[in-house]
């Protein structure tokens, strides 16, 4: 078994780009009644319209955007639907994830976020998705600040970034500080916490103390 050749990302300032307007829908719509993996050439057959190489240009597509995943197993490629993106189920997220990189409010939480096995955290986004900006290409950019950086802290850093490339499909990239190591390295204009200082925005948990935000 050999890994996806393509990186696939989420288009955080269009996701419904993810759609298509010609056959992706009836493709996702097979994948989803199929409930495994299927070949193209099976793909094709459920979906019951269009070409075969217009259903193979629909699954390359889905798969870039991370709705869809791919992988070669002997010399067939086999696809299955991603049912841990952020637009899965597909109709009811599209406006919530347009709205990610303004750190949706509809998820954003205030006060205590409990670390597992005691303590909180905050977990911020940053760079081009809290912005507000990001496209295809962008990565997700969070900032996660614990009490103390122990084995605890780093089993939740691993759980979320499995997560996040689950509900995204495209790379995630986490930076872990301890509120006193976020203020030191403020206060040391460290080059690392630049953007984070620039636009970070709290998804969860209480402000990121230690972290004065740049006029």
């Amino acid at each position: 078994m050999t890994p996806p050749s393509r990186s696939v990302r989420a288009d955080w300032a269009h996701p419904e780009r993810a759609w298509g307007n010609t056959l992706e829908p009836p493709v996702l719509r097979a994948l989803w009644r199929a409930g495994s993996v299927l070949t193209g050439q099976e793909t094709h057959r459920v979906t019951g319209s269009g070409t075969y190489g217009g259903v193979r240009y629909a699954l390359e597509r889905l798969q870039r955007h991370g709705l869809v995943t791919g992988r070669t197993v002997g010399g067939s490629r086999l696809f299955s639907l991603n049912r841990e993106h952020l637009l899965h189920p597909p109709r009811s997220r599209v406006r919530e994830t347009r709205s990610a990189g303004r750190a949706p409010r509809a998820r954003r939480t205030s006060g205590r976020a409990p670390l597992p096995g005691g303590g909180d955290l905050s977990v911020a986004v940053f760079g081009s998705v809290a912005r507000g900006d990001a496209g295809l290409d962008s990565d997700l950019d969070l900032l996660v600040v614990v009490p103390q950086d122990d084995d605890r802290a780093a089993r939740f850093v691993d759980a979320l970034e499995t997560s996040a490339r689950a509900w995204t499909g495209g790379p995630v990239r986490v930076l872990l500080h301890t509120s006193a190591s976020l203020g030191a390295a403020a206060q040391a204009d460290d080059p690392l916490i630049e953007a984070p200082r620039r636009d970070a925005r709290v998804l969860v948990g209480p402000p990121l103390e230690g972290l004065p935000v740049r006029p």
